[in-house]
């Protein structure tokens, strides 16, 4: 659910990078910390290995910068097609 409300969002809207700093930040809150504050301390795993691929080791959860552009890009080859 943490994914897939901002996903709908960016299906179609170019949000700022900030925006996507502060979805991963939750995203990370709510894996490590809870209601608490979040610190470098608490995170278990690099986020990088976290938003990989499941077959590569991460949980495969999507790094929203990079799903919200992959996003805006098939809609730009549906349009084309």
């Amino acid at each position: 659910v943490l994914s897939a409300l901002p996903a709908f969002a960016l299906a179609v809207l170019r949000a700022p990078k900030k925006f996507h700093k502060e979805v991963d930040k939750a995203r990370r809150r709510f894996l490590w910390a809870q209601d608490e504050d979040i610190s470098g301390g608490k995170c278990k795993v690099n986020w990088k290995l976290v938003t990989s691929l499941v077959d590569r080791g991460g949980l495969g959860i999507p790094d929203m910068e990079r799903f919200a552009r992959a996003l805006r890009l098939r809609w730009l080859w549906l349009a084309w097609k």
